[in-house]
Parts: structure tokens; C-alpha cells; sequence
């Protein structure tokens, strides 16, 4: 087992697989089931375990030490992980916009006379 501490593409090769596990945890909807406190640690775990990555990136790159092959798959597992939780926060952001707007009356008529809340219908006849 490589010594984390001396070799930063093995120290990179950590990190990613955390932020990996991070970004599927969130989108397994695990942070519902958390305090709001532990969803804002969490958040600012990933942040620092970015930034420390970005360090050790531009130390690695600067001792022109190349990435493993291994590191360059945990790199595109991560943004394969990235691209998903994206794409599951837009849809969320989507539906929640469309019931924000649906609140405020600003949906697609529905026929429905009061918001649906009377149940009349509008131009039977």
C-alpha cells in the first residue's frame, strides 16, 4: 500500500474516490434524511476536499510527476458522478420551480375554475 503522505498521485487517488462516494450519496437522496447542520458539513467537506485536491494537482503538476492511469479512471468516474448529481439537481430545481410557479399561479391553465379547488370546469357547454 503506497504511503499516502509521499505520494500525492496515491494522496489524489483517495480524494477522488471520497468525492465520488460524497456526489453518489447526495444523489441517493441520503441528504434528505439528514439534519440540515449534517448536509452543510457534508457540502463543506466536499469543498475542502476539492480545494486540497486542486493543491496537490498543481504540486503534482508543477514536479511534472504524470497521473497514474488509475488516477485518470478515478478522475472520470468523479465527473461521470459530477455530471449525474448535476443533472439530478437540475430536475429538481425544475420541479421545484414548477410548483413555485403553480403556487403563485403562474401554471398552464388547467380548466379548472379556484386553482382546481372548486372543480368547476371552464367552457363545458
Amino acid at each position: 500500500m503506497p504511503d499516502l503522505a509521499s505520494d500525492p498521485i496515491a494522496r489524489q487517488g483517495r480524494i477522488v474516490r471520497r468525492l465520488g462516494r460524497l456526489f453518489r450519496f447526495e444523489r441517493a437522496g441520503a441528504f434528505g434524511r439528514r439534519s440540515a447542520e449534517t448536509v452543510w458539513r457534508l457540502i463543506a467537506r466536499r469543498g475542502d476536499l476539492m480545494a486540497e485536491l486542486s493543491r496537490i494537482e498543481r504540486h503534482r503538476r508543477q514536479a511534472r510527476v504524470p497521473a497514474s492511469p488509475e488516477l485518470r479512471d478515478a478522475v472520470n468516474a468523479l465527473a461521470d458522478e459530477v455530471a449525474l448529481s448535476r443533472a439530478c439537481g437540475e430536475t429538481l430545481v425544475a420541479g421545484l420551480d414548477a410548483e413555485l410557479r403553480a403556487r403563485r399561479g403562474g401554471a398552464r391553465p388547467s380548466g379548472l375554475r379556484d386553482g382546481g379547488g372548486g372543480g368547476r370546469l371552464l367552457g363545458r357547454g
